[in-house]
């Protein structure tokens, strides 16, 4: 039973079989077609014009399918885009008539004529790739499936089987192909190597001929096996490409988190069956007769073009010196060289590993450097885009870019134990330790942020460029604590505080993160204080207090909601202390912005009133309301709910006092008392409303 498949697996890749198969199920096809009933719906009945042009077309056609890959070769790249342009076009309008004319159930010539035809259209994607017959073979499948449908459905259901097993059939017979074509390319690269090394042997000088023959013998045969393995890379590279392709697919849309492990026997079993053994052969006598430089030489300068044009067809060009892209690319930049990394760890250096374990076969030390030397370049080009996250480095400002180090850490320290599989061997030390150091160094960059924050606030000299607004250092301390925070959340930052804390931890107190967390917090609280006190106009600078305050309680916040109860004592604290400095801040804004105001409004409570006196009061109010709200209008809050809480605190201190004097004036003067009031009590709650935008 295996022989006999064995045997038809052969079969199965020859093209003369292909191409009779073919010829054959064409002359069924149209036969069967022509006595078909869907023939006599389109086209009517037999004349001797019609039996003329059907015999005409149907001998081209067969002759276009028992030649197909001569076609393939040797036609233009318009005619075939023209050939598939036309099929397109017959198929489009056969099956507009078919589906118009023939409604009835179809005989069995219309039935064996569609199968006959989908077989046709196998036997041709395997003889030529004009791009059109893999569609024609769905088409004949779908129309073979509709009309055993129309007849019963179980015969449907026996169509579709017989559909699937075709559509089956075709990339396993594509993958033979592709590895039968390897195998072609390896014999005729050996082929013309052998003849060249008989041609040098022949010109060997005759005192030293046996010697120098050998030595010619063994370059060559070494030589002729390394062409053929450049010869291989091209459709090596083409029959992975796709399943490269979707794996990375795969591990973008899993974040890159758990990769599935890659077979590292794909491209040993890709290759063709004997080049292996050869280039075994090969290598065993360059290293056994003192060749070793040029046998390490050419092999790795051969895996390295491969790999490079491996992952230039992937469209993931080298990073270059990307530290000058700008910042809005970087996003972009760290996403190829977090796909790079995982392509390179998971799926090709496990495969030329292996590769390289079985060439070297029984030299395991020389396998594991050339396998070191093939991936250093590689390698040194990723650890390079890392290393430029470290305190080490001076491309970038780790207080700017602290939220992409992060994410270059956690991608880096994931592959970490990856390093430590591939290159476990002694040899492979300096790749695995300078993966491991870089690690390192990000790390202690990620740690090394609170300190930078610290620095950043004690060199802080600049002002808001809004009266009222937030403090550029507020703003940007706020803005990375935020990023740090994230990262803490998603990345395994806890355990490396508690490892190398920056201040005394205590057991049973909150965790060392959130200590330094706090510790910035409240010394940015203080740094503020000092730049509140220089503001001259009190009033503002209790507005600036509120809306710096403000924002970093609600950071405060956010983090609250996010954390476990474990730490949230320490944050709640804060945001309490913070809350009330708020308060605190609003009601020293009121009393320096408004109480002088409110105060013309009180008249005591001595009746009758004077005249003149009220009029003087409303008077120094509208001069003075009028002020403030030109003042205050130009100043900024940016919390839309502490704007709001602002405006309704004056409108609850302001509005119902001016209403009652407001009353106590039309009391006394009557409907003179117009004259004298500007502003009504819907002017006033306009203007208030227009306070603090800016």
């Amino acid at each position: 039973m295996a022989s006999l498949l064995t045997e038809i697996q052969r079969c199965l890749r020859q093209a003369r079989v292909w191409r009779y198969v073919g010829l054959a199920s064409t002359t069924v096809g149209l036969s069967c077609y022509a006595l078909s009933s869907s023939f006599n719906h389109l086209f009517g009945r037999w004349n001797f014009l019609k039996i003329f042009i059907y015999i005409l077309s149907s001998v081209i056609i067969c002759f276009m399918i028992l030649f197909a890959k001569a076609w393939q070769f040797s036609a233009a790249f318009r005619f075939k885009a023209h050939l598939s342009f036309l099929a397109l076009t017959i198929t489009a309008v056969y099956s507009f008539f078919l589906d118009k004319n023939v409604n009835g159930k179809p005989d069995v010539y219309s039935l064996i004529s569609c199968a006959a035809f989908a077989v046709m259209c196998l036997c041709l994607s395997r003889q030529s790739h004009f791009g059109f017959e893999v569609d024609l073979l769905y088409f004949f499948l779908g129309a073979l499936i509709v009309q055993l449908m129309k007849i019963h459905l179980i015969l449907g259901i026996f169509g579709v089987g017989f559909s699937y097993s075709l559509v089956i059939l075709r990339p396993a017979l594509d993958f033979e192909n592709e590895h039968q074509r390897l195998d072609d390319q390896y014999y005729s690269v050996v082929q013309v190597d052998s003849d060249s090394q008989q041609q040098g042997a022949a010109q060997v000088d005759s005192d030293s001929q046996q010697v120098s023959t050998d030595i010619v013998l063994i370059k060559s045969q070494f030589t002729a096996c390394i062409k053929a393995l450049k010869s291989c890379d091209r459709e090596l590279i083409n029959m992975l490409f796709k399943y490269a392709k979707d794996y990375t697919k795969t591990l973008l849309e899993s974040n890159y988190e758990d990769p599935v492990p890659v077979d590292s026997n794909m491209v040993i079993d890709a290759l063709p069956l004997n080049l292996i053994t050869d280039l075994q052969e090969a290598v065993k006598l360059m290293l056994n007769n003192g060749f070793q430089k040029e046998c390490y030489d050419s092999y790795i300068s051969c895996r390295r073009e491969y790999l490079q044009a491996f992952v230039s067809k992937l469209m993931l060009k080298p990073l270059g010196n990307f530290v000058h892209v700008p910042s809005f690319h970087f996003k972009s930049v760290f996403r190829q060289w977090i796909t790079t990394s995982n392509l390179h760890m998971w799926f090709l250096f496990p495969n030329e590993r292996r590769l390289s374990e079985q060439i070297f076969l029984g030299f395991s030390t020389v396998a594991q450097t050339i396998f070191t030397e093939i991936c250093r370049e590689f390698i040194m080009d990723q650890l390079y885009f890392a290393d430029c996250f470290t305190f080490e480095s001076s491309h970038f400002n780790t207080f700017d870019y602290f939220p992409m180090s992060v994410k270059v850490f956690r991608a880096l320290d994931d592959l970490i134990p990856k390093y430590e599989s591939l290159f476990c061997e002694k040899p492979c030390d300096s790749i695995r330790n300078e993966a491991i150091n870089t690690c390192k160094r990000l790390r202690k960059a990620t740690k090394g942020i609170f300190i930078e924050l610290e620095d950043w606030i004690r060199n802080d000299k600049a002002i808001s460029d809004v009266p009222g607004g937030l403090y550029p250092i507020c703003s940007k301390v706020i803005e990375c604590l935020n990023g740090i925070f994230e990262a803490w959340m998603t990345l395994p930052l806890e355990d490396f505080f508690e490892e190398h804390p920056m201040v005394v931890y205590r057991k049973g107190r909150p965790s060392t993160f959130f200590i330094q967390l706090v510790r910035i917090i409240e010394l940015l609280e203080r740094h503020l204080e000092v730049k509140f006190k220089s503001c001259s106009d009190h009033a503002l600078r209790y507005v600036t207090a509120m809306n710096n305050i403000r924002h970093i309680e609600q950071s405060a916040q956010k983090w609250n909601s996010e954390t476990g109860s474990m730490y949230n004592n320490r944050i709640i604290r804060i945001i309490r202390i913070l809350n009330a400095k708020v308060r605190q801040n609003l009601e020293d804004y009121l009393t320096v912005s408004w109480d002088e105001v409110i105060g013309f409004l009180k008249l005591g409570n001595k009746e009758p009133y004077s005249v003149e006196f009220m009029k003087e009061n409303l008077k120094l109010f509208n001069m003075h309301f009028k002020e403030i709200c030109k003042v205050q209008s130009t100043w900024f809050v940016l919390d839309v709910g502490l704007r709001k809480e602002i405006r309704e605190s004056i409108d609850n201190i302001l509005l119902p006092i001016y209403g009652v004097f407001i009353g106590k004036l039309y009391n006394v003067l009557g409907s003179h008392a117009n004259e004298y009031i500007e502003y009504s009590m819907l002017d006033i709650d306009a203007l208030l409303n227009d306070l603090f935008r800016g």
